[in-house]
C-alpha cells in the first residue's frame, strides 16, 4: 500500500470515529479473494454493518468508504488539502513585485 492510502485510510479511519463509526479492513489475505483490501463501515458499539456488507462482508474502496462518510463532500471541486490552504493563506491582492514593499521608501 502507497504511503498516500495509508494516510487516507487513517483520515477516514478518524472521520468514522468522530461520526461514532469504524472503518474495518477485510483480513483476507489472499490476495485473489473477492474481498482482499476492501472495507466497511460499522457501528461503533453494536458492530452491525452500515455500509459495505453486500454482496460480500467487505466489498467497499477508500473512494466508496468517503463517499459514506462524507456524502456533502462528493462532488467538491477542491480537495481538503486545497481547502486548508485556502484557509490559512490570505488572498491579498498583489501587484506582482515582491522586491519592494511601497512603505520601505
Amino acid at each position: 500500500m502507497v504511503q498516500s492510502e495509508i494516510t487516507r485510510e487513517k483520515r477516514l479511519r478518524r472521520g468514522a470515529a468522530r461520526q461514532g463509526l469504524r472503518l474495518s479492513k477485510s483480513p483476507r489475505r489472499n490476495r485473489r479473494a473477492s474481498d482482499y483490501g476492501k472495507y466497511r463501515v460499522e457501528n461503533s458499539p453494536g458492530g452491525s454493518i452500515v455500509a459495505g456488507g453486500v454482496p460480500y462482508p467487505y466489498s467497499l474502496n477508500l473512494d466508496q468508504v468517503e463517499l459514506v462518510l462524507f456524502p456533502e463532500r462528493h462532488g467538491h471541486p477542491l480537495n481538503r488539502d486545497e481547502d486548508f490552504e485556502n484557509a490559512i493563506t490570505p488572498h491579498a491582492p498583489h501587484d506582482g513585485n515582491w522586491a519592494s514593499h511601497p512603505d520601505d521608501d
